[in-house]
């Protein structure tokens, strides 16, 4: 509804305010789509319902939802940024258009780079919220937002495989008697935090 009023008026097109609405508009669609289509991507061994995929179409959608994610959260910084100068420093609409540019390009910019190096250091796995170690460390904004996205509970995104597995920060404060056994997302934990919740917190 957003997407088609912004993208059929004119009017709506040639504001700075209502290109960024469009831009996060986008994200959350994108988003929710390949949410909406998680077990083609969960793969099949995952025991995930319905899941078809494999580790590559896992990669695939833990990268689009991170790029589309990140782009989201910092669309809505853009907006508020936007609004900032607008209302308190007084900034003309033609002020705002000189640094728009910016407020389309860092989101992108930073999703991408975000999307690419967990990518790069295989932090794609199936995601098991139901049986998550980092439930107790989630702040109540950040369970209600989980809970709008329950009925899948499985996806691909930064998680440990195999789930259970010992990571290698886990064994240095452990002490003796741990060993490093994981195949992919070694320390997920630490990266969830780097790459999502304390940059979403640092927002509040």
């Amino acid at each position: 509804m957003i997407i088609s009023q912004i993208t059929r008026s004119a009017f709506n097109r040639s504001k700075p305010q209502q290109r960024l609405i469009l831009g996060l508009s986008i994200s959350d669609l994108c988003t929710s789509i390949i949410w909406i289509l998680t077990p083609l991507f969960m793969p099949a061994d995952s025991g995930a319902l319905g899941a078809i995929g494999n580790q590559r179409t896992c990669n695939i959608q833990g990268f689009i939802v991170t790029l589309f994610n990140a782009s989201a959260v910092l669309y809505m910084c853009a907006l508020q940024l936007q609004y900032l100068l607008t209302i308190k420093y007084g900034w003309s609409e033609t002020r705002i258009r000189g640094v728009e540019r910016y407020m389309h390009g860092v989101p992108w910019f930073l999703g991408l780079a975000a999307a690419i190096t967990q990518l790069s250091l295989k932090l794609f796995n199936p995601a098991d919220w139901g049986e998550s170690h980092s439930f107790d460390v989630y702040h109540m904004f950040m369970l209600s937002y989980l809970h709008l996205l329950s009925y899948h509970i499985k996806d691909c995104w930064i998680a440990p495989y195999p789930s259970d597995c010992t990571s290698s920060h886990e064994v240095k404060k452990g002490g003796t008697g741990l060993t490093e056994n994981c195949i992919r997302g070694n320390n997920a934990e630490i990266y969830r935090w780097a790459f999502f919740f304390a940059p979403l917190e640092s927002l509040r």
